[in-house]
């Protein structure tokens, strides 16, 4: 039975590359891989990284910075789950939470 992973990133670098390594290191299909922003204020997350680092070094705040985490929501079956865990650690997951889909 298939598995919902559900994980919380503080940066959308960590959230993307957790997806890529779902899609492209383990083939999971990309229409079972969802990422999105925590609350329903639009977020890049919740610490400065990636681009946003430039702005945030010349004194701006980058826009929908620290609204909320980046959650990224992957289905997955039974036989890829560890693997898939696996990859959400090593991309510096924050929470994460599974059960079933």
């Amino acid at each position: 039975m298939p598995q919902i992973i559900t994980g919380y990133f503080d940066t959308r670098r960590d959230a993307e590359m957790a997806v890529e390594h779902l899609v492209q290191d383990h083939d999971l299909d990309r229409n079972r891989v969802q990422a999105m922003a925590e609350g329903e204020e639009n977020s890049s997350g919740t610490v400065i990284s990636g681009a946003d680092a430039a702005a945030a070094a010349e004194g701006d705040r980058p826009e929908g910075l620290r609204q909320g985490r980046i959650v990224v929501r992957a289905e997955v079956d039974d036989d890829l789950l560890e693997a898939a865990l696996a990859s959400f650690r090593e991309c510096n997951v924050v929470e994460l939470k599974t059960g079933q889909g």
